[in-house]
């Protein structure tokens, strides 16, 4: 019986054995999943001042636990390889960005890939959904603005003391709907 889903492990190349990835193992994949849903859980409360400081405990810091890899250079920023925690709370909670108080996201992530580099480091290759909108006034009654990004963004984790972390991210964007470059106007106002 023919499957477009099954492939036995013998099947695969000799050549191309060594191009496949690493795979994690099922208690691994379990924590980093946790730390995705994280994540994408707590974009929606980023206005909340609160947030940044109940976000740390996903965030691991590489290079001798003290910066995080980030490159949103897709929405005005630069990409930084090594950002204190710091700078990069400053930049996410920033008013202009996604501590503006009439901005309000949600991120759905879909499928994962993940790839093991070492046992301590995995990198995850995710489908992501983002929406947007702003508004008028504090009240959030009227949508003043929708823009929705569809895209794939790659998350490095790393296991600090035993616990799987956010290491660094690079989201990449396919394609927007509605109006997004109207979300985040002060942001674009500066470049």
């Amino acid at each position: 019986m023919f499957s477009l889903f099954t492939r036995k492990a013998s099947s695969v190349p000799a050549e191309r054995a060594e191009e496949t990835p690493k795979r994690i193992s099922f208690e691994d994949y379990l924590a980093i999943t946790e730390v995705r849903f994280e994540i994408g859980k707590g974009w929606r409360r980023s206005w909340l001042p609160s947030f940044w400081h109940d976000w740390e405990f996903v965030i691991s810091f590489s290079h001798s636990n003290d910066f995080l890899q980030v490159d949103y250079s897709i929405v005005g920023h630069s990409k930084i390889e090594d950002m204190p925690m710091s700078e990069f709370v400053a930049m996410m909670s920033s008013p202009k960005f996604l501590g503006d108080p009439l901005v309000r996201t949600q991120h759905l992530m879909g499928a994962s890939k993940y790839e093991r580099v070492s046992d301590t480091e995995v990198i995850g290759h995710h489908q992501i959904r983002a929406a947007h909108q702003r508004y008028t006034g504090p009240d959030r009654l009227t949508v003043e603005n929708r823009g929705h990004g569809h895209s794939f963004i790659k998350h490095w984790y790393q296991k600090v003391d035993g616990a799987w972390k956010l290491s660094g991210l690079c989201p990449q964007v396919y394609w927007n709907e509605h109006d997004f470059e109207k979300i985040f106007v002060q942001l674009k106002a500066e470049h």
